[in-house]
């Protein structure tokens, strides 16, 4: 396996108008065959203000078979300062189907009156809701072991490949992830300071088809594992990039 070890990665993300923007840290744990692994995306800065300091985890875990990383359960949360939404996905895979917990808690201000000096007070109250069901459509794979399946996915012999995968926009398996080579590879080059092992281009369409695409140029160091991700110029914040800063592996 590419990933004969346990790691932790940090990236910094950059907004052209607003500078850094917040960090990912992704942790990935091996145990034998089975796997952990952790991403916790945090804004700073102008973004965690005009986000209300938002911060968004995704955790996959799962087996490993024949190299490649298969998710038993998927857990999504997104949290600001007054509400927390925490979505779990439980695959089964032998009957190709999964079942979604989503479980919200918010911060709301109510008034109460209080008899003893007869004023009414606004005070912060906690308001929970859980439902669960099973999800209109099965997939095999969440956003965290298709990453790790990168590479076994899209390579020399598999240049080109669809992401289904759940925590993604893929109602119309509209997500393609593409090996470059040749002259597109050189020219993608040149968006990067040091040179790259492998760049794949990540096409996304928009959810309104009126929009422009704006496609990621992503870049895989000798190591397997994601190294710098740039994408190009969007209407009025200009370039998207995330860069590797720190990476340490621990050998199991």
């Amino acid at each position: 396996s590419m990933f004969a070890q346990s790691f932790s990665t940090r990236y910094d993300v950059h907004v052209s108008l607003f500078g850094n923007v917040g960090h990912a840290d992704i942790e990935l744990k091996e145990n034998g065959s089975e796997y952990e692994v952790k991403l916790v995306a945090t804004t700073t800065g102008v973004a965690a203000t005009l986000l209300k300091n938002r911060v968004e985890t995704f955790i996959s875990k799962g087996k490993i078979v024949e190299g490649r990383y298969i998710p038993d359960i998927f857990t999504k949360i997104k949290e600001t300062k007054k509400r927390t939404r925490r979505q779990i996905y439980y695959f089964d895979h032998a009957r190709e189907e999964i079942t979604m917990v989503e479980e919200k808690t918010k911060l709301v201000n109510k008034l109460r009156f209080n008899p003893s000096d007869f004023e009414v007070r606004s005070e912060e109250v906690k308001k929970s809701s859980r439902k669960q069901e099973v999800i209109d459509k099965y997939r095999d794979a969440d956003v965290l072991s298709s990453y790790l399946n990168t590479r076994t996915n899209c390579n020399n012999i598999a240049r080109s490949y669809n992401i289904k995968a759940v925590g993604s926009h893929d109602e119309k398996n509209d997500i393609t992830v593409s090996l470059l080579e040749g002259s597109d590879k050189e020219s993608a080059k040149s968006n990067f300071s040091a040179k790259p092992e492998n760049i794949y281009n990540l096409h996304v369409e928009p959810l309104d088809k009126d929009d422009s695409i704006v496609d990621v140029l992503v870049v895989f160091d000798n190591d397997g594992l994601l190294k710098e991700a740039l994408m190009d110029e969007i209407f009025w914040v200009g370039k998207i990039t995330a860069k590797r800063v720190s990476h340490k592996i621990k050998r199991n």
